[in-house]
Parts: structure tokens; sequence; C-alpha cells
């Protein structure tokens, strides 16, 4: 359960969060950068065209559209950062569609959603948001250093100003940008050799004690869960049952993550048991007086027997693991 945990955690709970907590609404009249195509492409050509599309992409289908689309009592639009999802959530069909057709889809989306004033807002916003993406991939990658995360983290900053103006800008990454210079301030604390443990302690409640209320809220709400799976461990030590357990994540998590977690655990389970049942069989092989290059052929026959071909990665490296001594996971 170390730091890489904590931060998948905060990452997960980050998405789970209403927009308003995670970016401040704004009217899309605010500022003119959010309101100023990036081309001179036709917004009603691609409603046209978006119009006559049939079908999702396949990565699409059975979803919901993510984000939201909003507008105020004047008919303008709402900026936030459930419109940068909702743009992003159409995006993420990129390779399986040509980017003119995903902007087809947007346009005919947006149409629908909004009224025509808030929908033209959207679109001019969605081709500078493109444009904006463009060319984020053209600066220079960082090496996991901290302080060359800071800086790629600048870089990003000063690109947007090209692009949107204050009020979208905080919107579409404000607490996106919190969330990063905190975690960046974690890893550093957590990465600085010259503090002992109880220093580090001080410094990262120090930390979290100096962040805004949304963002302590979201990091408080991501150790819940850490807390809860070693709390498990020493239930399962102390030989609790799984009622008993069940009813523990239910009081702490709530009851479908404590249903989740129940199925995955008897997942974990089934799958124990079956490679017990595995090595058992595979034992029989290596005792069976084979030369060595029948043994591996039996044993190779046996996996394919008994495991879908999805799985027979994973039990190669457990059989690997084995084999050097390790315990397996």
């Amino acid at each position: 359960m170390g730091a890489g945990v904590v931060m998948l955690a905060l990452v997960l709970i980050w998405y789970a969060l209403p927009d308003q907590a995670r970016g401040r609404a704004v009217p899309a009249a605010a500022g003119a950068a959010s309101t100023t195509p990036a081309s001179g492409n036709d917004f009603q050509t691609f409603v046209n065209s978006g119009e006559k599309l049939s079908g999702m992409p396949a990565s699409l289908r059975g979803t919901t559209p993510d984000g939201e689309l909003r507008e105020d009592d004047g008919g303008d639009l709402i900026v936030s950062e459930g419109v940068r999802r909702r743009f992003d959530y159409f995006l993420s069909a990129l390779g399986e569609e040509d980017l003119n057709v995903i902007r087809a889809r947007i346009a005919a989306h947006l149409s629908k959603a909004l009224s025509p004033r808030a929908a033209a807002q959207a679109w001019a916003l969605f081709e500078n948001y493109l444009a904006y993406r463009t060319e984020l991939r053209t600066l220079p990658e960082h090496n996991g250093d901290v302080a060359q995360m800071r800086d790629s983290l600048r870089a990003r900053q000063a690109l947007r100003q090209r692009w949107f103006d204050a009020a979208t800008i905080e919107a579409f990454f404000g607490f996106e940008d919190r969330y990063a210079e905190f975690a960046l301030d974690r890893r550093a604390i957590l990465e600085n050799e010259q503090l002992s443990e109880a220093r580090k302690s001080d410094r990262l409640q120090a930390l979290t004690a100096g962040l805004p209320d949304d963002l302590k809220e979201m990091v408080n709400a991501s150790r819940r869960p850490v807390r809860v799976a070693r709390q498990v461990q020493t239930l399962r030590a102390e030989d609790a049952s799984e009622a008993e357990i069940y009813q523990y994540r239910e009081q702490h998590l709530g009851r479908p993550a404590a249903e989740r977690l129940g199925e995955l655990d008897r997942q974990r389970a089934q799958w124990r048991t079956r490679y017990q049942a595995y090595l058992s069989q595979r034992q029989a092989i290596v005792d069976s007086g084979l030369a060595r290059e029948d043994q591996s052929s039996e044993i190779e026959r046996l996996r394919e027997r008994l495991f879908e071909a999805s799985e027979l990665k994973r039990v190669q490296a457990m059989d690997r693991i084995r084999g050097r001594g390790e315990q397996m996971p």
C-alpha cells in the first residue's frame, strides 16, 4: 500500500467528484479566447454531416457521454471541466474514426444538446481545444524526474494561455493543476533523502493541511480505501468471517464498493483454487520420471487445457516465481 496506491486512489476519486467540485463553471462569454474559433470550419456543415452518421464507434457503444453541457439563463455556454470531459469522451475514439468524423459527431451532439448560441460557443471552444491538444504533442517529454515534471507542467500552462482565456483555463484545468502541484510537492518530500521519516510525516501533514478545501476533501477521501484495506488484512489474520469483512467495508466505503470488493475476493479465491489444482497435476508430471523435454511438453499441454489463452502468461509468470523460490502472490 505505497505512494503509488494513494496516487491512483486520488485520481479515481477526482474523476468521481461532481464537475462543480473539480473546476469553477464560468459563462463562455466571460472571455474572447473561449469563443474565438481556431479555424474557419463551418459548424453547420459538420452538424449536417454528423446527423447522417449511423451508430457509434465500437469503443463508445453502450456508454454514457462523460462530462456535462449546460447553459445559463441568457443562453450562454457554462464552461466547466465537464465540458472538457465531454470533448474528451468523443475524442477517445480517435484511431477508430477520422478526426473529421469525430468533429461531425461532436457538432451534431452540441447542436442537439444546446441552444444555437451556446452550441456555437461550445463548437468554437472545441476547435481551440483541438488546436491546443495538437500543439501539446510538440512539447518535450519529461524523464520522470520531479524537476522535469514541474517544467512540463509549466510548459502546458504557458501553452494554454495561447488558446484560452483565464476563466476557461481555470474551469478546464484549475483543479487538475492544483492536484498536480500537490502530487509533485508530495513526491519531492518522499524522495528527499535528507529528511527523516518523522520530518517527512510532518511536512506531508502540513502540505495536506494547506490545501484548498475541495482538494483536501479528495486527498482525505483517497486515504480511506487504503486504511480499510489494511484493516481487512488485520481482520483476516484474526480469522474474521467474510460477513464481518463485508460489514466493515460497507460501513466505511459503502455498499457498492463492498460488493465489488467481495466479488473481487471471490474471483481471487477461485483463481487460487484453480492454480493449486494445476500445481498438483504439474507435480505429478515432474514426478513421473519423464525426460525433461517431455515434462515441459506435458506441462505446456496441461496449462492449455486448464486455463484460457488470456491466463497463460499469468500462469507462466507464477511458475517462474515459484521456480526462483519466491512466495506466490
